[in-house]
């Protein structure tokens, strides 16, 4: 191909024109022919031009003129995008502080627990009673919040529209970290008594109940403020009817003045966090569907726990002699372990002298049972006796003049109820 470019001068010409614009032309194995061939025609010469190789600049060239050209480009257009900056600031700061600041506050409250540690009901009357209470409220780490004054309403939260049955008023408040939050001796009014027995009777007879609070306020992080409405459900434990109710020991004693002739000592257990004043509560006493008796615990105060109280009453020896023979038949599994079953169910509810409804709306349709050893009751009694001095007739005093023959009759007739339900077997 040299050679022939080399003896034809037309041809290198136009080879030359064909090619001088491709990359590496003059390093083409072509290239020295051709131009020696051009040169020494004797027709008209033609310009060659010469084509350069262009290097490529190097990644370091090319990231310095990025640069300068970024730099170019905002020293020309700079106050363009302070405008543009301060437009959008002008857009975005109010809408932070008025829709994303308190939307990320309110978010912290309802995902915040909010743990009671303990709750307190004293000093009950008919339209208010006095509450403590013992919470916490967890605030993120480094975050410092400041609660303005805030009411709470307790409710129910099944019955809509809410209707609270107390309004309990929290104090300003300054969180950080694993806070406490602390109610101590308010007086609250009832507002609502239908709603309060709604929430004891849940409270008294489950084994869990929730209480519901709900408030607004305003909440202030630095200079940054927001509405915040805290709307919380805590579920405790309840005191589950009184399960475990026992009377640890009964005596008959000699009558007293005021009528008592029974006395004892009973277990209440409390198995929730709430501590109930409850004053003075009467108690019936039945044997199955017979009331016997009345029983009288004098200053309850329930604490969580289990609670020792004193007992005492006016046991109705007659009754009892009357129905021996039902009672013994209606307690004969009982009575077979060498036990008596004994029901006790509310009667009043006296606080300082004055009777608490609610408390016997509740008390008065609650029914403890429990079993009291005979042998027991009868040792107890007997050696009250010998430390009294007392007779067996002092112990009876009240009852009727024949009652040794009536006590005969019911025993006979309790030894043919026995005999016949022998034969029977």
């Amino acid at each position: 191909m040299s050679s022939f470019l080399e003896k034809n001068a037309d041809s290198s010409k136009k080879w030359i024109k064909e090619h001088k614009y491709v990359v590496g032309f003059s390093s083409m194995p072509q290239y020295p022919a051709a131009t020696l061939a051009a040169k020494g025609s004797k027709n008209k010469g033609i310009d060659i031009e010469h084509v350069e190789t262009v290097e490529k600049p190097s990644e370091k060239e090319n990231k310095k003129s990025r640069v300068q050209k970024v730099k170019r480009h905002y020293r020309r257009f700079w106050c363009c995008y302070l405008v543009g900056g301060i437009i959008f600031l002008a857009i975005f700061l109010p809408l932070f502080f008025i829709y994303v600041f308190p939307a990320i506050a309110q978010l912290m409250v309802d995902n915040a627990t909010l743990p009671i540690y303990s709750a307190i009901i004293m000093t009950p009357q008919p339209d208010n009673v006095t509450v403590s209470l013992q919470a916490g409220l967890t605030v993120p780490a480094g975050i410092s919040v400041a609660l303005d004054p805030i009411t709470l309403y307790l409710f129910n939260r099944n019955v809509t529209p809410i209707q609270p049955y107390v309004a309990v008023s929290l104090p300003e408040q300054h969180l950080k970290g694993n806070a406490h939050i602390d109610i101590s001796n308010q007086t609250v009014t009832i507002l609502d008594k239908n709603q309060f027995i709604a929430f004891l009777t849940n409270a008294v007879y489950g084994e869990k109940f929730t209480l519901s609070a709900r408030g607004s306020t305003k909440a202030h992080l630095g200079a940054l403020k927001a509405s915040l409405t805290l709307d919380k459900d805590v579920e405790l434990n309840g005191l589950d009817s009184l399960s475990g109710f026992s009377i640890e020991s009964a005596k008959l004693v000699p009558k007293e003045s005021d009528g008592t002739n029974l006395r004892g000592v009973a277990v209440l257990p409390n198995h929730s966090i709430v501590t109930f004043a409850l004053g003075n509560v009467t108690l019936n006493l039945n044997v199955g569907d017979l009331l016997i008796g009345q029983g009288l615990i004098e200053n309850v105060v329930l604490t969580p726990g289990n609670n020792t109280v004193d007992i005492k009453g006016s046991l109705s020896i007659a009754t009892v002699i009357d129905n021996l023979a039902s009672i013994l038949s209606t307690e004969k599994s009982a009575i077979s372990n060498g036990d008596l079953q004994l029901s006790a169910s509310g009667n009043t509810t006296i606080y300082e002298g004055t009777h608490i409804s609610y408390y016997e709306e509740i008390l008065n349709h609650l029914v403890l049972t429990t079993q009291i050893p005979i042998l027991d009751v009868i040792s107890d009694t007997l050696k009250g006796l010998l430390d009294s001095n007392t007779t067996l007739s002092g112990l009876l005093n009240g009852t009727n003049e024949t009652l040794e023959s009536d006590i005969s009759g019911k025993l006979a007739n309790i030894s043919d109820l026995f005999d016949a339900s022998d034969l029977m077997s």
